[in-house]
């Protein structure tokens, strides 16, 4: 049996629950010292508890849920334990549900701070969620004044994506990938990078020079890679640090 203590009785019992990581129903309790006020700040005497877990017998049903716990109680009561690959896809399976859990909590948070945030840019958005994954997240930003929203070039909304996935990962969530979009916005634009890089490599073939593109986020090096991997006279590669890395078009 272990001992707890507190300001009050309660405090103690709260104190023990949370030590041994259950509820305080599920605990029996001997009081060995009552707590005391004093005077002044003088005198004063915790409460201490003496405290035992009450352990309950676990009936298993058909209808119980597949768990961990509960896959190996039938491991010990059938003595067919699971092999190495099964307890891996259990363990993987649990930490799915836990990190979707996780992602869909947050990603409603989330959308009240995109709110609070906008409204201090004097911009009112009203953010849907259009697609969740564990890691991945697509927010449409409904507003009168998408210019706002996106800024110069789109730095306004891709520093927002930057903020958001910090938010989600102060949060608890796991290597978030946030996407913002307001209206076609992302759909113009990735035809704004295909007109660029195709005008760039043509620049290249020409002049036989290399092509440096201003700064751009990480998804839309990613895409202009991948467009430009074909083309058999041309190179691309990224350059520069974050949050100013950009890439070079150069002839192969």
């Amino acid at each position: 049996m272990a001992k707890f203590e507190g300001k009050t009785i309660e405090q103690a019992k709260v104190n023990a629950a949370t030590q041994l990581g259950c509820a305080v129903k599920e605990l029996t309790f001997k009081l060995i010292q009552t707590p005391k006020k004093g005077w002044l700040g003088l005198f004063q005497r915790s409460a201490i508890i003496e405290v035992t877990k009450v352990t309950k017998p676990v009936i298993a049903t058909q209808t119980a849920p597949v768990t961990e716990n509960s896959v190996l109680r039938a491991e010990s009561e059938t003595m067919q334990p699971l092999t190495d690959k099964e307890r891996e896809q259990l363990e993987n399976e649990r930490h799915y549900k836990a990190n979707l859990a996780k992602m869909k909590a947050e990603s409603l948070a989330l959308v009240d701070y995109l709110i609070d945030v906008f409204k201090q840019l004097a911009v009112e958005v009203q953010p849907q969620i259009t697609q969740q994954t564990v890691h991945g997240l697509k927010i449409d930003l409904t507003t009168a004044e998408p210019g706002k929203v996106v800024g110069y070039h789109g730095c306004r909304i891709n520093a927002m994506e930057v903020v958001a996935s910090a938010f989600l990962i102060y949060h608890g969530v796991k290597d978030p990938q946030v996407q913002l979009n307001v209206g076609d916005y992302r759909e113009r634009r990735k035809r704004a990078l295909t007109k660029l890089g195709q005008q760039s490599v043509t620049r290249v073939i020409a002049s036989h020079q290399a092509v440096f593109l201003d700064p751009m986020p990480a998804r839309e090096r990613k895409f202009l890679h991948q467009l430009l991997e074909k083309e058999p006279l041309v190179k691309t590669y990224s350059h520069g640090r974050e949050p100013y890395r950009s890439i070079v078009i150069a002839p192969k």
